[in-house]
This record gives C-alpha cells, structure tokens and sequence, in this order.
C-alpha cells in the first residue's frame, strides 16, 4: 500500500510540474531581460503585473474626461507585449482620439477608450504593433512614412 501511495504522490508531482506553462514564471523572462533567482527576487507590484500580457484584466476602467486626454498629449504608449508603440502627438477631445506617431513616422487615430492614462505613459494593454501597423495601413495607406526631397 504505502508504494503505491509513494508512486501516486510522484505521479501527481511530476504531472503539475509538467502542466505548469512557462509563461507563467514572472522571474525568468529572458525577452524582458528578466533573469531572477526565485529565493532573491523582489515580489512584483501590480504594477509590474499589469504590464505583463495576459493581466490586462487587472486594470481599472478608465473615464475619458477631456482632463485625461490632455494629460495624455506627448507620453510614450506601451503596447500589451511591454513593446513602445509611439508617442501620442495630439488629442482630438470632441471624437476622443489620439493620433500616435509609429516609430516609423507615420501617425494612427486610436480610440482613447483603448489608452490607459499613467503619470508617465499610457498603456494601450488591448494593442500590439502588428495591431497598430495594421490600423496604419487601413488609415493612410502605408506603414512608412517616407520624406522624399525633390
């Protein structure tokens, strides 16, 4: 009786430890450049748990108020990889729209109800870049802004 309980208990251990996903290890994630020994690593704030894709759904709502779309005027957008999307050029208050200029030039009108105002970014925790590339290729007809000197 008592091998078979030991071959059980081994069973289950070796059954969740291959069930766990890796993605879900907050202490190693070598494409954040994350590489922690799990008995000396800080804990994670929210914060920090809200960035990592996968937790969007920690995030508040958030009201538009014409306040919010001010303050959002010339902050970075973080994308829900971590990955920079842009930078927020200007708001358009009445439409609620902010018109983000791509690292490749070229400015997308996104919904502010998709932006999550921070004190020094806004989180865009729904958008990728292949999303924001997309929406410039449906907007403007490229994905490049090219300045040609005639």
């Amino acid at each position: 009786m008592k091998t078979r309980t030991k071959t059980m208990m081994t069973l289950l251990l070796l059954s969740a430890m291959v069930a766990t996903p890796a993605a879900a290890n907050w202490f190693s994630r070598p494409a954040a450049g994350i590489m922690l020994n799990v008995g000396s690593a800080p804990n994670p704030t929210p914060n920090d748990l809200r960035s990592v894709e996968g937790y969007a759904m920690l995030r508040a709502p958030q009201v538009i108020t014409v306040d919010v779309l001010r303050d959002m005027e010339g902050k970075t957008v973080i994308g829900q990889n971590g990955e920079m999307l842009g930078t927020i050029l200007t708001v358009d208050e009445g439409a609620q729209l902010a018109e983000v200029q791509l690292p490749t030039d070229v400015a997308v009108a996104v919904e502010a109800r998709l932006l999550v105002d921070e004190p020094n970014r806004v989180v865009a925790p729904t958008l990728s870049q292949a999303d924001m590339l997309e929406m410039a290729g449906a907007q403007t007809g490229t994905t490049v802004a090219l300045n040609v000197i005639p």
